[in-house]
């Protein structure tokens, strides 16, 4: 009988021991998790992710409203002056420095003007002709085309 009261004593304080590390392990964990749901201003993750998903649904919100900016900028810029060239060129064997000239100034439809300034020693004429996808109803020079040549690749360059 003896040998059963110390097998049991044994068992016992084994037992003892192993609830007593289990117990120091369990408060650990609960430290541990304390501090995980709540921060240093009191706050629970639980209030942080409603947080955070506020915040995103705002992003979200932001982030479709600059989309539809960025689609209307885009449709205005095909408007704007987005190709240019200037070609300079003799207009009369009896002048020299190529005074004269040819602009082309064309939007991202390809659409705009060409201004050619024509100068001779008595006089200089200017002429603009509209270009609507990159020619004109009006007869162009071989510089004005040249021109328009110019700023079509500037165009697709960019």
């Amino acid at each position: 009988m003896e040998l059963y009261f110390y097998l049991f004593a044994g068992l016992s304080t084994v037992i003892f021991i192993v609830c007593f590390f289990l117990y120091l392990r369990l408060s650990s964990l609960i430290k541990k998790y304390q501090r995980f749901m709540a921060d240093n201003k009191g706050f629970s993750s639980e209030e942080k992710l409603a947080a955070l998903q506020k915040e995103m649904q705002a992003l979200r919100e932001e982030a479709r409203l600059n989309q539809e900016e960025i689609l209307r900028i885009s449709k205005n810029l095909e408007k704007s002056i987005r190709g240019y060239s200037v070609v300079r060129f003799n207009a009369f064997e009896h002048t020299g420095g190529n005074l004269s000239f040819a602009v082309a100034l064309l939007d991202g439809r390809k659409n705009g003007v060409v201004l050619s300034s024509i100068y001779g020693r008595e006089e200089q004429k200017v002429y603009v002709k509209p270009i609507i996808a990159a020619s004109s109803t009006y007869a162009l020079s071989a510089e004005e085309n040249e021109a328009i040549n110019q700023a079509v690749k500037m165009l697709v360059s960019k």
